[in-house]
């Protein structure tokens, strides 16, 4: 039997490096995270949200988020989930991050689909039968993002396919790597 001159790990080391190259290279976005409020449709009830939105190739973007609906709400409950949004339109593109206020400005369109992990905190029997304590929601969505790269404006409309739910998000996305600094850099001078 022969040796083979490259080990496991390294291979696995090679693939990883022209994998983060491959996203590193074609991924136009940076990351950013935000905070949202949100609004179940058919609970009448109100809570907030934070994200996070990683960019793994061009027009795909991972979503990580927690959202929180308070005691006040006839329901108290946690939801925990990833989701995956698809730029259907692709919007201004500035490659700056910034737009001059005169440039018209055209929304990204995306679709979202996702899972959530659901805590439903003051749990109580319903005549719905597939709801317990603790739920594992699918959802489907369409969303929307507005402004330049270092503060955007997003709005979600998602549907619970498990429990027939419709909510509403609405929230601001952070990107810190297009954010200015006002610091001047200054030659030494000899």
């Amino acid at each position: 039997m022969s040796k083979n001159p490259i080990s496991f790990r390294k291979s696995l080391l090679i693939l990883f490096v022209l994998l983060a190259r491959h996203f590193t290279i074609y991924s136009q976005d940076k990351f950013s995270f935000g905070f949202s409020g949100a609004y179940n449709f058919p609970l009448n009830s109100v809570g907030f949200g934070v994200r996070a939105q990683v960019p793994i190739i061009p027009k795909v973007f991972v979503v990580p988020q927690l959202k929180y609906y308070p005691s006040f709400n006839t329901i108290h409950e946690l939801y925990g989930g990833i989701n995956v949004h698809y730029v259907l339109v692709e919007g201004s593109i500035r490659p700056s991050g910034f737009k001059r206020s005169i440039d018209p400005e055209i929304p990204m369109v995306y679709l979202a689909v996702g899972a959530q992990y659901n805590r439903w905190i003051n749990y109580v029997e319903t005549q719905q039968s597939n709801s317990k304590p603790n739920n594992f929601l699918p959802e489907v969505g369409l969303g929307t993002s507005i402004g330049n790269y270092p503060v955007r404006l997003f709005a979600e409309v998602k549907y619970n396919i498990l429990w027939k739910e419709s909510y509403a998000e609405v929230g601001l996305m952070f990107c810190p790597a297009y954010f200015r600094t006002k610091r001047r850099t200054y030659c030494p001078t000899f």
